[in-house]
C-alpha cells in the first residue's frame, strides 16, 4: 500500500521534483518513521465517549506536550484545541479580545499589521472583528519603527493588539523586536506573535522573552505531525501569565488555570 502512495504521489509535482510557488507549509515532507506510530491501535482505537478514567494515558500525553510546548516558548499556560495555525490565530485574537473586554476596554479594535506578516493574519484579524492598519517596512525588509509608533500612538485609545510574524515572512529577524513590544503595551495593546516560522526561534530565542502575549504554533511544521490531505491539523496557542485564564477550554469540564495544572499528575478533566 506504501508503494502504491509513493507512486501516485510521485505524478505530483512536490518539493521532491522542483521549486514550487506554493508555501511551505503545503507540501511537508514527514518521514514515514514517524507516521507509523499513528497506526498502532494504542492510540486510534479509543472510543470518542470512552469513559475519563479508560482515557489517562491520552490525559498524560496531552498533559506532557502542553509543558513541553510551554517551556519552548516561555508562556504560562498552553492550549492545544485549535485544529490548525489558522485556527490558532483566530483562537489567540479572541483571547485578547476577551482580556480587554474583562478590563473594560471592548472597544479595543485597531490591529497593527506590519507588511512583512504571514498572509493569514489580516484575515484571521477581520474575521476576527478587528480593524486592520498596515505598518510599512524598509527597504531591508524590516518593520518601520517610526511607522509602529506614530500609528500606535496614533490609535492608541482603540489599540487592541500587533500581529507580528517573528522571524517574517521576509527571512527577518527584526532587531528591534523587544522595542516594538514594548511599544505595544506602553499603549495598551497585546503582541500576538505568529508561529509560522517558530521553529528558526528554538535554542535561540522564544516569544516569552522577546515580549509576546500570545503564539500559535504550527505543529505541522515544528514536530512533522500529519498535515494536508485531509489529515489531522494542530495550532495550539501559548499565552503569557495575565491571559491563562481566556484560554479555550471545555464548556463544561472544569479546568486549570495556572501553570502547574499542566503536571503529568494532573486529573484528566484539569488538562485544557
Amino acid at each position: 500500500m506504501l508503494r502504491y502512495i509513493k507512486r501516485l504521489e510521485n505524478k505530483d509535482l512536490s518539493m521532491v521534483h522542483s521549486m514550487i510557488s506554493l508555501g511551505s507549509c503545503t507540501m511537508k515532507l514527514n518521514a514515514t518513521s514517524e507516521m507509523i506510530p499513528l497506526s498502532w491501535s494504542h492510540f486510534n482505537n479509543i472510543h470518542p465517549f470512552a469513559p475519563i478514567e479508560q482515557a489517562k494515558g491520552y490525559a498524560q500525553i496531552i498533559s506532557e506536550l502542553e509543558l513541553y510546548l510551554g517551556k519552548i516558548t516561555g508562556f504560562a499556560g498552553v492550549s492545544l484545541q485549535p485544529n490548525s495555525g489558522a485556527q490558532g490565530e483566530y483562537a489567540g485574537l479572541m483571547v485578547i479580545h476577551k482580556y480587554h473586554e474583562d478590563k473594560g476596554q471592548a472597544h479595543r479594535n485597531i490591529c497593527l499589521i506590519p507588511q512583512s506578516a504571514h498572509g493569514t493574519n489580516p484575515a484571521s484579524a477581520v474575521m476576527a472583528g478587528l480593524k486592520v492598519v498596515v505598518v510599512k517596512c524598509d527597504e531591508n525588509g524590516n518593520i518601520d519603527v517610526a511607522d509602529l509608533r506614530a500609528k500606535a500612538e496614533q490609535y492608541k485609545e482603540n489599540l487592541s493588539c500587533l500581529m507580528v510574524t517573528y522571524p517574517s515572512t521576509h527571512g527577518v529577524y527584526e532587531e528591534a523586536i523587544k522595542e516594538i513590544t514594548q511599544i505595544i503595551h506602553d499603549n495598551g495593546g497585546q503582541v500576538y506573535m505568529d508561529g509560522a516560522n517558530m521553529n528558526a526561534q528554538v535554542g535561540l530565542t522564544c516569544p516569552a522573552m522577546i515580549g509576546a502575549d500570545v503564539c500559535h504554533l504550527n505543529l505541522h511544521k515544528t514536530f512533522a505531525i500529519p498535515h494536508g490531505g485531509g489529515g489531522p491539523g494542530m495550532g495550539p496557542i501559548g499565552v503569557a501569565k495575565h491571559l491563562v485564564p481566556y484560554l479555550p477550554s471545555h464548556p463544561v469540564i472544569k479546568t486549570g488555570g495556572e501553570k502547574g495544572v499542566h503536571a503529568v499528575s494532573a486529573a484528566p478533566w484539569e488538562v485544557h
